[in-house]
């Protein structure tokens, strides 16, 4: 964990470094750095979601009751896994919409329109 730590820190320093250097690279490298760290933190987000499943001892309240969201499980399972919920379906509506724009892109005129 703490190399991983270490290497996107070390990526965000090249990245600024060369964005000062080079103003040219400026809005690809500050993308790149941007899709770096919003990377990295929905899949945290999504694998806390996850996870959350796994670490609850549902036969026991007192165990979740202290917990962001506590003490009701609803409350509990909304405040750790909704934002991984709502990452995912961000993604999906994200790769529908891709797919459909590259299918338009591919698909020829329709003739009807041409013949008229």
């Amino acid at each position: 964990m703490l190399i991983a730590v270490a290497c996107v820190f070390l990526t965000l320093v090249v990245g600024s470094v060369v964005c000062v250097v080079s103003p040219r690279s400026r809005r690809r490298v500050l993308r790149a750095a941007a899709m770096l760290v919003g990377g990295l933190l929905a899949v945290y987000l999504i694998a806390r979601g996850i996870a959350e499943f796994f670490i609850i001892d549902y036969s026991n309240p007192e165990s979740y009751a202290q917990d962001w969201g506590g003490p009701h499980l609803l409350g509990v399972f909304a405040v750790h896994t909704g934002p991984g919920l709502v990452i995912l379906g961000a993604a999906v509506a994200h790769l529908r919409r891709r797919r459909d724009r590259q299918r338009a892109a591919v698909q020829p005129p329709d003739r009807r329109s041409t013949e008229a």
